[in-house]
């Protein structure tokens, strides 16, 4: 093996930052991680760190030079190619091995993951004004009833039990994906709490902020709107040289070792790929650990080991002290279950994966939980 070999991975999130990790674990020292922002944010912590943005939101982000094993150049990949990323500052970057783990973005919803706060300072000062600006809102509208939007229902009316809270769906069911059991024990969930549920209903934007449905013509108003659908995967550096390897969701298609199809030294995973799990973080880094085997598989000619996709299996958290866990075979909302995530929302087992040094995780977890 040639721990020389040049690997270049695109994107930080829970995918990319694990594989860098790992990689650097079985000797290579030529691995690069580029990210449009200097930061890793522990997505889990998000929706909570929105209603308390000192506390939660804080603690959930480190520096990527504060932790990865690796070079990190802050930077946007324009065009992929098949031994070159062209960013889009002009600057190329060539590699033997590629790693594409761009996830995806929410355009409309900010929260979840920023298009415009780039630095931690910045993702800082616009966690801080989005807390501030939710907090004179007096009615709130949620759109969009997947795991996102639930949980957001459930935070925003847990810290803001004053507030006139809706969350509007166009499914029959809440929770796409899930079981027709958990769609129901989490409106249940939410509706104990005082959410407004509204099911099989689209919304079409108005002027002056309205909203209308699609079907019946009823008007939706609120202080603040918040856009939890329409996720969109990051694959648009691909489309030049590598058009045949995307689905009709722009999803990169991959086959049963995380290799892009018709290439045999580019990998991708992750929310940007089209593999046959639930598109959640810690599904995320269990493909980023099978990448980097193997990775190091083809360099020591070993055979590659096939990724086992996982069943359907997520914890879903309604509140501060309710929610619901997803097993493969059942729903169940035992609160000692439950409160796996409610505890410190998996920051510390995150960092604990990424083999962040323990002064820089700023960890308290909350007596209160």
């Amino acid at each position: 093996m040639s721990v020389n070999t040049r690997i270049l991975v695109i994107g930080g999130g829970y995918a990319g930052a694990r594989t860098v990790q790992e990689l650097s674990k079985k000797g290579f020292t030529d691995v690069t991680l580029v990210d449009r922002k200097d930061y890793f944010e522990v997505t889990y912590a998000t929706l909570r760190g929105i209603t308390e943005p000192d506390n939660w939101g804080k603690r959930s982000r480190v520096a990527y030079d504060d932790f990865i094993r690796g070079r990190f150049v802050q930077g946007a990949v324009a065009e992929l190619s098949q031994n070159t990323a062209l960013l889009t500052s002009g600057e190329v970057l060539s590699f033997d091995y590629a790693v594409v783990a761009t996830g995806s973005s929410y355009t409309t919803f900010p929260i979840a993951k920023s298009e415009k706060a780039l630095n931690l300072s910045a993702r800082e000062s616009e966690f801080t004004a989005l807390h501030k600006k939710l907090a004179l809102a007096k009615s709130v509208l949620i759109v969009g009833g997947g795991p996102v939007g639930v949980e957001f229902a459930g935070e925003v009316v847990s810290c803001f039990p004053d507030k006139k809270v809706s969350l509007v769906h166009g499914g029959d069911c809440l929770l796409n994906g899930f079981s027709e059991s958990a769609g129901k024990t989490a409106k249940k969930q939410l509706e104990s709490l005082g959410v407004n549920v509204q099911l099989n209903t689209s919304l079409k934007k108005m002027e002056g902020g309205r909203y209308k449905s699609k079907t019946t013509g009823k008007e939706y108003q609120a202080d603040i709107v918040y856009l939890c659908a329409g996720a969109k995967p990051n694959t648009s550096m691909m489309r030049t040289h590598f058009s045949n390897a995307l689905d009709e969701n722009n999803r990169l298609d991959v086959d049963a070792n995380l290799r892009i199809r018709h290439t045999n030294h580019i990998f991708a995973m992750g929310d940007c790929a089209n593999v046959d799990e639930l598109k959640l973080g810690f599904l995320a880094d269990k493909q980023g650990v099978a990448v980097a085997e193997n990775i190091y598989r083809l360099l020591t000619n070993k055979n590659l080991k096939p990724y086992k996709t996982n069943p359907k299996m997520a914890l879903v958290p309604t509140g501060r002290k309710s929610g619901l866990l997803q097993l493969p075979f059942a729903v169940t909302t035992l609160r000692c279950l439950v409160n796996v995530k409610q505890k410190d929302l998996f920051i510390s087992k995150s960092f604990k994966a990424l083999d962040v040094a323990k002064d820089k995780k700023q960890l308290i977890i909350n007596p209160g939980l």
